[in-house]
Formats: structure tokens, sequence, C-alpha cells
């Protein structure tokens, strides 16, 4: 469908196991009908994805009940509770993101993944008057669609400002019976690539950047994707596919200094030690363009719990008294009842190739140290 037929809405009649970011085809649908896209405005519609190849924004008519926030991913949850499914084009969109109420101060979380993010959702979503989702996918096709598309530009800068703009007004959707003014969103660690533009977007906001040591990272990354059945040696397309994932498919030509992605098989980790430079690199240049992170290292956000929270309600200009409740979310595994929870057993790198993978990382002279402690808009003072 594109732009010049109306707002449809459609029952749910399946799901389809979610593939890229979510988008239409996670459904099976029933015939379309009208719908005022003014009724979208209503609190139990859920903005889900952008499908660009449609031109189309999508909601999902969620249980009244439904507290997005609780959950671990909340693009996975508006999967499985969906009953309807609203399309209304992009354009209009931005139309229905005027007729929203405005949206209070926002706290934007980056990440490199795996390195606590969902854990510090849970710990601000124990703050009074903070409502915090942990992805939202409806970002995540601004990302790979502005800078990666093969043959065109599918989103101008422009309008990324603009969509970037809309899905967090109208995103802003606390269940009735929760009071929140403040809404922070932790996105897909690859939203890193685009930071300038949610400061663009929202100047206002507090930004916030989660990292950790290259070879702690490395290992929670490979036992995730080996979770997820991935091969432990990479052939084929997925000899680039974790370059890909954590970099926002940057060119591939950066990681050929670094490993041999003609080769008939490639090491999981040989493709994730430049995958984690890069984004230390990238991250340096959102900073240098003025993007005003605090920057938090697992490694002293799990040692030093109470310094690192009370840094984050600080630079969040939220209360600071709140930081023994925010200290609770440590007490429960902010995945559980996902394929990342604690009690499942995943495998781990040797002590042999996570060596393997410090001499691959190494060769970047700039940013190969896998203990890098990164400055930001505090200098080097938040790091201990």
């Amino acid at each position: 469908m594109r732009e010049g037929r109306g707002p449809q809405v459609h029952e749910v009649l399946a799901r389809r196991d979610q593939a890229g970011w979510a988008n239409l085809d996670d459904f099976v649908l029933g015939p379309g009908a009208p719908i005022d896209q003014g009724d979208l405005i209503q609190q139990r519609w859920s903005l889900y994805g952008l499908d660009e190849a449609r031109d189309l924004a999508v909601f999902v008519d969620l249980p009244e009940e439904t507290d997005l926030a609780d959950s671990p991913f909340a693009y996975a949850t508006q999967h499985r509770l969906a009953r309807r499914v609203a399309t209304i084009s992009l354009t209009d969109l931005e139309r229905l993101a005027d007729l929203a109420a405005p949206v209070g101060p926002l706290i934007f979380i980056f990440s490199i993944g795996r390195c606590g993010s969902t854990l510090m959702s849970h710990a601000l979503n124990a703050v009074p008057g903070v409502w915090c989702l942990s992805e939202p996918d409806a970002y995540s096709t601004l990302v790979m669609q502005h800078y990666h598309s093969a043959d065109r530009a599918v989103f101008a800068r422009d309008q990324v400002v603009r969509l970037i703009r809309a899905c967090t007004k109208l995103q802003f959707r606390p269940p009735v019976g929760r009071q929140a003014t403040t809404f922070a969103v932790k996105f897909r660690s690859h939203a890193l690539f685009q930071a300038e533009l949610y400061h663009e977007a929202f100047p206002e906001a507090a930004f916030v950047f989660l990292y950790r040591d290259a070879l702690g990272w490395a290992n929670s990354i490979y036992c995730m994707m080996r979770q997820y059945s991935f091969a432990d040696i990479l052939t084929g397309d997925d000899r680039v596919l974790p370059w890909s994932i954590f970099t926002a498919a940057a060119d591939r030509r950066k990681l050929e200094p670094f490993v041999d992605i003609a080769a008939p098989g490639v090491p999981m980790e040989l493709a994730l030690a430049p995958a984690w430079a890069l984004n230390m690199a990238e991250y340096t240049r959102q900073l240098q363009l003025g993007v005003p992170f605090l920057a938090l290292r697992y490694n002293e956000f799990n040692r030093d719990r109470t310094a690192s929270l009370t840094q984050l309600l600080q630079h969040c200009r939220l209360p600071e008294d709140a930081v023994a409740q925010t200290l609770a979310a440590f007490d429960a595994d902010s995945q559980a009842g996902t394929k990342l929870a604690r009690e499942v057993a995943t495998e781990r790198l040797s002590a042999e190739r996570l060596e393997r993978l410090r001499g691959i990382l190494a060769r970047d002279i700039t940013f190969g140290d896998p203990d890098l402690k990164l400055e930001d808009i505090y200098a080097g003072n938040n790091q201990t």
C-alpha cells in the first residue's frame, strides 16, 4: 500500500516468526477496513514499526492492561499480544504526531549491546514519573535505510529527523494509571550510528551511552549468537553478519584489514573484534559532533552500582533519592523469559580464542585497547 490509500485496520489471524525489524510481514492479517487515523491516538494503539518498502507505519492494538515497560524487548511483546494491526502512510504518521500530546523530558539510551542496557531500562522504570521502553522497533528501520540502502537513499536526513520526532511522540503511551512525565527509550545497538540526528530532533534530551570491555562484550555476543543458532565458524554471507549487525551494516571494506572475509570460514570472534573498535570510534565521533553523552562502562556500572546510578540520575535530571529504588533492578534477571535469560546455558569463547580476538583488536592503533575507557561531557571523570 502506498500513500493515497487511507488508514486501514486488520484483524491478526496468525503471527509469523519475526525476522529483521518489526514490519507488516510479521503477521497474517485479515481483510483491511478503513479506520480514522485519529483513533490511533487512543491509548491501546501502540506504534510497532516502519515498513519503508510499503511506505507504511504499523500500529498494533494491545490489551488495555499491557505495560510495555515491563518487557525486556518491547517489539517482542507487541508482536505476541497484538490483536489488530493498523497502517498509515509515513506522511500521515507525521500528521498524526501533530495531533498527539507533547512529549515531556526525554532520556535516550544508546549502547553497544550486551552491556547492561536492558538492566538500566528496568532501573529507570523504578524512578517515579519515568516510563522507559526497551527496544521499541520503529526507530530501527531509520538507521538501516538512511545509511545503507545499496541503490538509493530511502530516507533523507531531514526526513529521518522528522520521523524520529513523530515516532517519539507517538511511542510515549504509558498505560492508564501509570503517572509518567519522563519518557526514556533504550534503543537497539545500531542506533548509535544516528545519535546526532536524535540530538538534532531533541536537543534537550539526556543522552547515555553504555559499553563494556572488548573481551567481555565479545564473549557475551558470542553466547547470544550461539543461543540464536548461529554457527561457530561463519561461512558464506554469514562471514560478515556479526559485523553488519553491530555496525549498522557499515562498509565491509573497514573489516577487510582485520579479517579475511574471503576465507571459507571465519571464526565468529574475528568479526566481533573490529566491530567493537568501530563502535568505540563511532561513539567518539558522535561526542565530537556535540551529542552530550554520559558514558557508563558496564564493568564499573555493575561493580559500583550506587555511584553509577547516582551519576545516571544526576545526568538525566532525576531525583537522586530514587537511587535505592533503582538498585532493586539488579536483584532480578532483566531478560527473564527470553532466550537470553541467565538460567539458559550458553557456550563461551575459550581463553585461546579470546587471545586471538585481542590480537586482531591490537591492529587498531586508536581503539585497540580492549579495556578502553571513554570520555564524555564530564571528561574522563565518570570512570572509576
